[in-house]
Parts: structure tokens; sequence; C-alpha cells
């Protein structure tokens, strides 16, 4: 098939290696889809865009990476409501010339990545357009009615934890972009791995879901500190950091508080069921890094190990800052 196809074939060549999913009633191929939720569920919906040269540079990263970060960012939305991915639509705009086998390793490579956690693509859109290519995924999940998670059930003397080692996507992005060739060959092979196929947090979170005791819960993609900001601000409370956690990017050190691109999830969590959600997350593969905990008032903290306590600073990505 000639890179220059036309837009059915391209759809046709989009769609063929889509894994199937469940509860589809009218799949990928028709004007809409047909889903049908199970009963006692409430449904969760999210969205991400990916703008070639905001989001990614294919001088950096393949047709794989994108799709797999693609991917990751709607997971991980879900993840931080306690939900269980099913059906996702997937679009993009797509310079003419740019070859139609790089966008179909992106879509299936996304689609590969969202089917590991449950979900299957059920349609979309593809345009073209003269501007830079763009993708972008909505992905629908259920959660049983009424247990979802929020950013705003937290309370002063939660125990704030991570999962994973914020700060990892920045450290990679910068090693990689660093001189004037951009490359990932500067980059150590984990900490590349890390950047391009994040790991997903949805088991995680299922598995917190059950064990009980997460009040609050937040994805912090755009940076540690800015959603942690989000979410004590929700929560009506302030925080208080350690500084030598290892939770902390750079060991507290505060220049690395900022946007850092990660798929991770910041937790408050009930003091008293903190250790069961420990042993939770660490039998689902992430373990927990406390952090701190939610404090009175609205001050962001940080604490020093010998106990002076200075305002916490950073900020988080800003698309119009």
């Amino acid at each position: 098939m000639s890179d220059r196809s036309a837009e059915f074939d391209r759809i046709h060549d989009l769609l063929a290696g889509l894994p199937a999913g469940e509860r589809v009633i009218v799949g990928p191929g028709d004007d809409a889809a047909v889903l049908r939720p199970r009963d006692g569920f409430d449904l969760v919906v999210t969205t991400d865009t990916f703008v070639e040269g905001r989001h990614f540079r294919r001088d950096l990263l393949d047709a794989v990476g994108v799709g797999r970060r693609l991917a990751a960012a709607n997971l991980s939305d879900l993840a931080a409501m306690a939900a269980q991915p099913r059906w996702a639509v997937f679009s993009c705009v797509a310079p003419r010339a740019l070859a139609a086998g790089w966008l179909r390793d992106v879509e299936w490579a996304c689609a590969a990545a969202l089917a590991a956690d449950g979900a299957a693509v059920v349609g979309g859109n593809l345009s073209s357009g003269d501007g830079p290519c763009s993708f972008c995924v909505t992905l629908f999940g259920e959660v049983e009615r009424g247990r979802h998670w929020t950013r705003s059930g937290g309370r002063p003397g939660d125990r704030l934890a991570v999962t994973g080692t914020p700060g990892r996507a920045a450290a990679a992005l910068a090693l990689a972009s660093a001189g004037d060739a951009p490359s990932p060959a500067r980059v150590p092979a984990e900490l590349w791995e890390a950047y391009v196929s994040p790991p997903s947090r949805v088991r995680a979170a299922l598995a917190l879901a059950r064990a009980g005791g997460v009040r609050a819960a937040i994805d912090i993609s755009d940076g540690l500190f800015g959603d942690l900001a989000h979410l004590a601000a929700a929560c009506g409370a302030g925080a208080v950091l350690r500084g030598e956690s290892p939770g902390v990017p750079g060991g507290g050190a505060q220049e690395r508080m900022g946007p850092s691109d990660d798929y991770e999830l910041l937790l408050a969590i009930e003091p008293a069921r903190y250790d069961d959600c420990a042993r939770a997350a660490a039998a689902a593969g992430a373990p927990l890094t406390p952090i701190g905990e939610l404090a009175e008032g609205g001050a962001l903290l940080l604490e020093r190990t010998d106990g002076s306590r200075v305002p916490l600073r950073g900020a988080g990505w800003d698309h119009f800052g």
C-alpha cells in the first residue's frame, strides 16, 4: 500500500490489527460504537491529546514510544479514579505526506498498551492537516457504583505516598535533549525505557481500592509539586513533605519538583490503613514510597532533616504558562 493511500484504505489499515473488546455491541468501522457497561457500575471518562513538538518529538521517540506514552497518559487518569479501563476512541490529525505505516504503528502500540489493562479501541477519526501531527485518545472505564476515588477526600494527618520514582521521565528527556544533536544514546537504558514505556498503575490502583484506605488520589504527570498543590487544595488542606524521602525527586531538592511527565500516582491514605495499602501496592508491582502527610492550613512545606520547615517551591506543567 502506498504511503499516499486513500483515506478509507488508511482507516482499514489502522483497524485491521486492533484487538477486540468485551461488551462491544458495535465496534470500529460504523458511524459510532455501541457499548454496554456492567450493571452496578459507573462510567469514567478521560481524554488526552499529544501534539508533535509539544508532547513528543519524532527525532527522539519512534512510533511505538509515542503510542505507549499516549496510552499511559490516559491509563494513568483512570488509575487515579480507581477505574477499570474498558474502551477507547483514537483520533489523529496528520500531514498528508506522513507515512501511513508510522501512523499505524502509533495506533497499534497504543492499542496494545490499552489492551494490556483490559481496554479496546472501538472507534475514532482520521484527518489530514497542514500543521503538526496530533493524536487524541478518549478512554472509558468502569468503577463499582460510588467507589471511585477523587482528589478531594483527603484529611489532615493522611499519609502521602507516591508510586514509582517521580522525575525519571524529565531526567531521561533532559539527557536525551542535551547538546546540538538530540539522542537517546546518552541516556542509561533503564531510564530511557521508563520514559518510552511508562508502567501502568491501573493494576496497583485496583488492588489499593480493594484494600481500602485511599482517601484521595491524583495522577502526577504534570509534576509532583503542581499536582500535590491541586490535591491539597481539593482536600482543603496543606501538606508537609520530608526532605530526605526517596519519593521526593532529587532526595528533596526543590528544583526537581517541577514538570516531570511521569505517569505515577500521588495518594492520600488513612494512617491506620497505610500498611495494608503498602502491601497491596507492592503485590501489584508498584511499591509505595511515603513522602509526608496532609496538614492543617493551606501551606505546602518541606521539612528538613533538622526539623525546620520551609515553603515548598515549584510549579506544575502549564500549557499557557
